[in-house]
């Protein structure tokens, strides 16, 4: 069976543990991950000749495929950015026994 990591890039550290509680406790997810981002940089306002830099979170989500669309409406209904980066990346080989455990945990 497939599972993602749903990656979301915060604001702050308090902006990921939130999404993730929220997610987690709408079984959503099986459990989150919060990474520091020590830097980002972009264009901003979009097609400007300026730049933006920023520091935050990355937060990373497990859960499985049927899961995304309910996940991706509580990000952006919970997200501060108006178009919050959010993406997935498909995770291979996991071990039966992950799985089952991560199945267990998620809503039906």
């Amino acid at each position: 069976m497939k599972i993602i990591w749903v990656l979301v890039n915060c604001n702050t550290d308090k902006e990921a543990d939130d999404i993730g509680k929220q997610a987690l406790k709408q079984r959503l997810i099986a459990c989150f991950d919060i990474f520091p981002r020590l830097k980002t940089e972009y264009f901003w306002p979009p097609k400007s000749k300026k730049t933006e830099i920023a520091k935050g979170a990355l937060l990373t989500m497990e859960t499985l495929p049927k899961y995304f669309k309910k996940l991706e409406k509580l990000i952006k209904k919970s997200h501060s950015d108006d178009l919050p980066f959010i993406g997935s990346i498909d995770i291979n080989n996991v071990h039966p026994d992950f799985v089952n455990w991560m199945k267990g945990e998620l809503q039906d």
